[in-house]
């Protein structure tokens, strides 16, 4: 049985760190880009993106590296690593047969590595790891037939068989929530709660705590414009009995988690 993308990408990212070429052209990147500045070698750029941080830092990271990936292959290969986990969590996501295990994963591979190597860094400078395993999703489902389930998927626990889905949905994370609040369906406060505690990993209560408000009443707002946001979107919540699994952009993106979760 040939080995699929996921299972060699760990055993070669552990070759490639040894790499001498990775080791020279990571340098040569490093000197030319201030934000790796920081980093001695790709192995602790990788550990910093899995960590908790602040996401405009790693955004800066990302973007460098996406400036690097479009001229080298090394280069993407080292935006595969550093967003792996969040492309492990998206595959568990959409895989309901394990028998679609060797088919999915190529579809995705090959999407992801699409996507890392055309990342449109002028038009899409923030969120970049959510921007590119949400443009996964789309390009692996509609290469799979699945293209009226991605915004779904995407979103969390979506009943997107008791409505119809929009004809466009803009696959840019500040995008999608920059319409809503143009449109006034919720306002740049609550945008802001969904983008920090489901795409940058933001504990609740410590918005909580920022916005002087108890836990539960800071759940309660962002679980309202959610809803709104999901009903401008085109979509109906799925009844409380049914949520079966977490409706995470952070689960999607990978956000905050440590390689072993």
């Amino acid at each position: 049985m040939p080995r699929l993308p996921v299972d060699i990408l760990e055993s070669d990212w552990r070759q490639a760190l040894c790499s001498p070429l990775l080791r020279a052209r990571f340098g040569v990147w490093r000197d030319a880009e201030p934000a790796l500045s920081r980093f001695v070698d790709a192995g602790s750029l990788v550990r910093f993106m899995r960590a908790p941080g602040a996401r405009a830092e790693k955004d800066a990271v990302l973007c460098a590296l996406l400036r690097w990936a479009r001229l080298e292959p090394i280069g993407a290969r080292v935006v595969l690593e550093a967003i792996r986990p969040g492309l492990l969590n998206l595959s568990a996501r959409i895989m309901r047969d394990a028998r679609e295990r060797e088919e999915l994963w190529s579809v995705m591979f090959a999407a992801v590595w699409e996507g890392i190597r055309r990342y449109p860094l002028e038009r899409r400078p923030r969120r970049v790891a959510a921007n590119l395993l949400l443009d996964t999703l789309h390009l692996t489902l509609d290469e799979l037939g699945c293209e009226s389930a991605w915004r779904a998927v995407a979103l969390g626990d979506l009943d997107s068989d008791r409505r119809p889905a929009p004809e466009e949905v803009d696959g840019d994370v500040d995008g999608l929530l920059g319409d809503a609040v143009r449109a006034c369906a919720i306002s740049p406060d609550e945008a802001e709660v969904i983008l920090s505690s489901r795409i940058d990993g933001v504990d609740l209560a410590d918005l909580a705590r920022s916005a002087g408000v108890s836990y539960n009443t800071m759940k309660l707002r962002r679980q309202r414009a959610e809803r709104r946001l999901l009903l401008f979107l085109g979509f109906r919540p799925v009844p409380r009995g049914q949520q079966n699994r977490p409706s995470s952009l952070a689960r999607v993106a990978g956000v905050g988690q440590s390689p072993s979760r």
